[in-house]
């Protein structure tokens, strides 16, 4: 499977990760990697000689918009603007169920779920004081999401969400759309096991603003789904909220989830 390449400067390799793929591992014979389909296997490692600093992670089942800086320098400057949270991120998501809301800020907190602490370390978001003083290692986490479209996918109910992470939890957006009752279309790990129906995982980084002073960067990707014949042909529309197909009319609507608020739209705000 191909990656292919949004962007290539002195400083910084921007690439489309696929879906079901790892970025780096530490198996020299696994291919399954971005890194083996991009530069040596060894690239992600201080000790090879080229390597490439990954300034931010998506999991295996994700696709998307990946920054790499080529350098440590532009390492170390990219991170600070994660760290400080003036990035943007924005990703496309299909999630079971209609969403009731329009624009919803949820901001449980995320920490990891003890019943997998010894196996797969799976997170969980803590919607009571019952899963906070059970859960380990729980911190702040803060998603923005907007309803794009609403449709079934082989006759059940879907919505397509614009998702706007503001902090970076390990799963965050994955364990936010389950814990206000939509898992992502496809997750099955998320869904307890029972989503292996669809052929992939519907969650796509669409978007990634990285304000570096020297070079700043505004990347994005086509729209993954619709174009996508193994979903258009299971797909059926019932109400169109927002246009966000095309580049311009998705960078239309991720402004929406810039303001801090929006007058005149049904909102909903999650948190305990």
């Amino acid at each position: 499977m191909a990656v292919e390449k949004l962007y290539e400067s002195d400083n910084f390799l921007v690439v489309n990760k696929p879906c079901d793929m790892y970025i780096n591992s530490e198996d020299k014979n696994e291919k399954n990697t971005v890194t083996y389909h991009i530069a040596k296997p060894d690239s992600h490692l201080s000790s090879s000689m080229f390597p490439l600093h990954f300034v931010q992670r998506l999991d295996y089942a994700t696709s998307g918009v990946l920054c790499i800086a080529k350098n440590k320098l532009f390492a170390a400057r990219a991170g600070k603007l994660f760290e400080k949270r003036v990035t943007n991120k924005f990703y496309l998501a299909v999630v079971r169920g209609h969403v009731a809301f329009e624009v919803a800020d949820i901001e449980f907190k995320v920490g990891v779920d003890p019943s997998t602490a010894d196996s797969s370390h799976q997170m969980l978001a803590l919607t009571s004081s019952e899963a906070l003083a059970k859960c380990t290692q729980s911190r702040h986490a803060h998603t923005r999401a907007l309803r794009l479209e609403t449709g079934y996918y082989e006759d059940n109910p879907v919505t397509v969400l614009l998702l706007k992470p503001i902090t970076g939890r390990r799963h965050q957006l994955r364990v936010h759309c389950r814990a206000v009752g939509h898992t992502i279309l496809g997750d099955y790990t998320y869904s307890g096991k029972a989503d292996s129906t669809p052929h992939r995982m519907f969650l796509h980084a669409t978007r990634l603003v990285l304000p570096v002073h020297e070079e700043p960067l505004d990347i994005q990707t086509n729209e993954p789904f619709f174009t996508d014949p193994k979903f258009s042909t299971k797909w059926k529309s019932a109400k169109v909220y927002y246009k966000f197909r095309s580049k311009d009319d998705f960078k239309a609507v991720c402004e929406i989830l810039n303001r801090s608020y929006v007058i005149g739209v049904q909102y909903k705000m999650f948190k305990m």
